[in-house]
């Protein structure tokens, strides 16, 4: 019997497509809210440790409240909720907007934690079952690969420069800015010599060396995977009929 966890990724794609899609276009911060605890019960229902993907987004999520924040200075609309002078600091429009982004942030979280439910190599033959270029498939594997060793090489810069007696949580914010600026100097540099060696690897494999690639395992759709498309077809066409009909 299929386990909601062991779906075809193809599955999981679509449902990713409709929220990621939702959204977007949709410019409500209550209907987001909706769309995002729809989006935390689908990641459930697909067993995600909720905690351990907070802990290990934490980073994204500090910078994704700085921008939010940013935002709601820079986009300053209705009631001033803290001015100088005649210029709007904080707005009552522009936390709005800050707390969308905010949900859609989340929304997307939430898709990353469905789609890492599956490996990367069934996501590779999903995507070729999709009609998308083995090498473009190959590529966004690749990129999620080299995710985890972004974190590690700035975890292990960030550790030696405290062994050097910087503590960053000491450091005045403008200090802690440049030193982060800086961390990610060799991040990107030994992230480019990785790929470099990547590169060499595979085409001493042959990447590429017929324009067709034969896969041993083809996936299915089953019975538990259209009845989940319509499923999940369904509770976005009711929040995208729900949201049309409160604002037509």
């Amino acid at each position: 019997m299929t386990t909601i966890s062991s779906l075809d990724p193809r599955t999981k794609l679509f449902l990713v497509a409709c929220l990621s899609s939702a959204a977007v276009i949709i410019s409500h911060w209550a209907f987001l809210s909706g769309l995002l605890l729809v989006s935390i019960l689908f990641m459930l229902l697909f067993g995600v440790n909720l905690g351990a993907m907070m802990k290990k987004a934490r980073l994204l999520l500090y910078m994704v409240i700085v921008i939010a924040f940013m935002q709601s200075i820079f986009a300053a609309s209705g009631p001033a909720l803290i001015s100088l002078g005649p210029i709007k600091v904080i707005s009552s429009g522009g936390l709005l907007m800050a707390l969308e982004f905010i949900l859609r942030m989340g929304i997307i979280l939430c898709s990353a934690g469905i789609i890492s439910t599956s490996n990367s190599r069934e996501l590779i033959q999903g995507l070729v079952q999709l009609k998308l270029p083995y090498e473009l498939a190959f590529m966004a594997s690749m990129g999620l690969r080299f995710i985890p060793v972004f974190a590690e090489e700035f975890q292990n810069t960030s550790i030696a420069i405290q062994l050097r007696g910087i503590d960053l949580r000491m450091l005045p914010w403008r200090q802690k800015i440049e030193v982060i600026i800086a961390l990610f100097q060799p991040v990107v540099v030994g992230a480019i010599i990785k790929s470099r060696a990547v590169s060499m690897s595979i085409e001493m494999r042959a990447f590429r060396a017929y324009p067709d690639r034969s896969s041993y395992r083809l996936l299915q759709y089953s019975k538990q995977d259209y009845m989940f498309m319509i499923g999940s077809l369904i509770v976005i066409s009711l929040v995208f009929g729900v949201y049309y009909l409160a604002f037509k």
